[in-house]
C-alpha cells in the first residue's frame, strides 16, 4: 500500500485527500498547524493520519515524516517548498505541488535527478492547467503544420454568474493571503514583438476588457512574467504573448483604491486595541476627528464621495464605528480579515473556474483563430470548483508518478506530453474539459 505525505490543510486540500484516500485506496498522513482542520479533511477514515506540524526549524519532524512516505504533496506557502524539496531530495522520495517553480527550486534541478526523483510543480489550476491546454494546442498545431503568430491563456477563479452578488465581483475561494501577494506581484508580456513590463505597483493601471466567446466580457490583467513560458512552450520568436487573470468587470480600478489608499501594506504592524475602522482609516488619510471622513478618502482617490468605489468602501465596512476585531495588525490584516467576512461564499452558492487559451495560426491558406477553453462550477454544499481544479491535477500526477506512468526526473511543470496527456483524460472524466473552437479570419 502506497503512503502520502499532505502537508497543509488550506481551502483546497480536501478533494486531494479524498482522491488518495478514496479512489487510490492510499494511506495518506495530514500534517499540519490545524489539527482540527486535519480532522475534518480525513473525517474519521481509518487510511487517514494527522499529526501536528508548526513547520517550523529545526526540521527533524519532517524528516521523520518524508523518509516514511512514497511521495510527498506540498500544499503550503511556496516559501516553505525548498526546505521540504531538500528533504524529499536526501531520502530520494517524490514530491508535487502547485506552486510556480521559484529561481531557488530550480536550482535543485540537478541534485533532483541525481536522487533519481521527481519534484513535479505548477500543477494546480493556474499554473497548472493553463499549462497543460497550452502544450495540447500548441502541440496540435505543429501537428497540422500551421505557425502560430499570437498566442494568450487566460485563467480565473471567480463567482459563477448566478452568485456573482457583491460589489467586488469576487470571493475568496483559495488563500486570501495569495491574493494580497498576487496584486502586487509584476508581471511581463510579449506585444508586438516586444516586451511591455509592468511594475507591480501599476499593475492594474494595465487591464483591459476581453471578450470570452460564449461566456461574456471580463477584465483581464498581466499574470506574473510570461517570458519564461516562451522556452517551456517552445514558441520563441512569437509576436504577441500574454498570460493573464480574469475578473468580473470593475475589479482592477477596485483593487487598485485599495492599494492607492495603503490597504494591502503588510509590512508596519499597528496596535489596535479598543480602535473603530472609522478610526483607523481617518488615521491612514491622516485626517482629525472634525472632517468629513468620506470625502477625505474620496479627495485622496480623486473620485466623487458617490462614485461607485466609495460605496464599495462603505459596503466593506472601513467607514463603519465597529471596533476591529484584532489586537495587532498590519494594514493588510485588516482588510483581508474584512475581506474574509464579506467575500466568502455560503454553502449553497458556486465558484466558476475559467481557463481559455486563444491562438492566431497561419497555415498556407487560411489564418485561424482558435479557442481552448474550460470551465467548472462548484457543488452546492460540496467542494468548490478551484478546490478540485487544483487538488485534482496534484492527485491525479501523484498517482501517475506513484504507478510508474510519468518516469521523468528532475525539478519539473506539467510541459512535457508524458504528464499532460493522461492528467487531462483523466481531467476530462471529473468534467474539467476543454472545448475547442475554431474560426477561420
Amino acid at each position: 500500500m502506497k503512503r502520502v505525505l499532505v502537508l497543509g490543510t488550506g481551502y483546497v486540500v480536501k478533494p486531494l485527500v479524498d482522491y488518495f484516500i478514496d479512489k487510490c485506496k492510499y494511506e495518506v498522513l495530514v500534517a499540519s498547524r490545524d489539527n482540527n482542520n486535519s480532522g475534518l479533511i480525513i473525517a474519521g477514515r481509518p487510511l487517514g493520519e494527522r499529526v501536528f506540524w508548526n513547520a517550523k526549524p529545526p526540521y527533524d519532524e519532517l524528516d521523520n515524516m518524508v523518509k516514511n512516505v512514497d511521495l510527498v504533496v506540498s500544499m503550503i506557502p511556496p516559501s516553505m517548498h525548498v526546505i521540504i524539496a531538500k528533504s524529499c531530495i536526501k531520502h530520494k522520495v517524490n514530491m508535487v505541488t502547485s506552486s510556480y517553480v521559484s529561481p531557488e527550486m530550480k536550482a535543485l534541478d540537478a541534485e533532483v535527478k541525481e536522487a533519481g526523483i521527481i519534484i513535479l510543480n505548477e500543477m494546480g489550476e493556474d499554473p497548472g492547467i493553463d499549462h497543460m491546454g497550452a502544450m495540447q494546442m500548441i502541440n496540435q498545431i505543429k501537428e497540422e503544420g500551421g505557425k502560430l503568430k499570437s498566442f494568450a491563456s487566460y485563467g480565473s477563479g471567480i463567482p459563477s454568474f448566478e452568485h456573482n452578488n457583491n460589489p467586488y465581483g469576487y470571493k475568496f475561494s483559495w488563500s486570501p493571503r495569495g491574493l494580497l501577494h498576487a496584486a502586487q506581484t509584476p508581471a511581463v508580456y510579449i506585444e508586438g514583438g516586444k516586451e511591455v513590463k509592468v511594475s507591480g505597483e501599476d499593475l492594474f493601471y494595465n487591464s483591459w476588457l476581453v471578450d470570452v466567446d460564449g461566456l461574456g466580457t471580463f477584465e483581464t490583467y498581466p499574470n506574473r512574467d510570461s517570458r519564461k513560458y516562451l522556452d517551456d512552450y517552445g514558441i520563441q520568436g512569437i509576436s504577441d504573448f500574454y498570460r493573464g487573470l480574469l475578473r468580473y468587470p470593475g475589479y482592477c480600478n477596485s483593487i487598485q483604491s485599495l492599494k492607492d489608499l495603503n490597504l494591502l501594506n503588510d509590512k508596519e504592524s499597528h496596535n489596535l486595541e479598543d480602535k473603530t475602522y472609522k478610526q483607523f482609516m481617518r488615521s491612514i488619510i491622516g485626517t482629525d476627528e472634525i472632517s468629513d471622513l468620506k470625502q477625505a478618502v474620496a479627495d485622496k482617490l480623486n473620485l466623487k464621495i458617490s462614485s461607485d468605489i466609495m460605496k464599495q468602501l462603505q459596503w466593506l465596512g472601513l467607514f463603519d464605528d465597529k471596533l476591529i476585531p484584532i489586537s495587532k495588525g498590519t494594514n493588510a490584516d485588516i482588510l483581508l480579515d474584512l475581506m474574509q467576512q464579506k467575500l466568502f461564499y455560503k454553502e449553497h452558492e458556486k465558484d466558476m473556474i475559467i481557463i481559455h487559451n486563444e491562438a492566431i495560426v497561419e497555415f498556407d491558406n487560411r489564418i485561424e483563430k482558435r479557442m481552448l477553453t474550460m470551465t467548472a462550477e462548484g457543488r452546492p454544499y460540496g467542494h468548490s470548483a478551484m478546490a478540485r481544479a487544483v487538488s485534482l491535477p496534484v492527485a491525479i500526477a501523484s498517482k501517475l508518478i506513484l504507478e510508474g506512468t510519468i518516469r521523468s526526473k528532475g525539478v519539473l511543470k506539467p510541459i512535457k506530453e508524458e504528464i499532460y496527456k493522461p492528467v487531462l483524460a483523466e481531467l476530462a472524466e471529473n468534467n474539467y474539459k476543454f472545448e475547442l473552437k475554431i474560426q477561420v479570419i
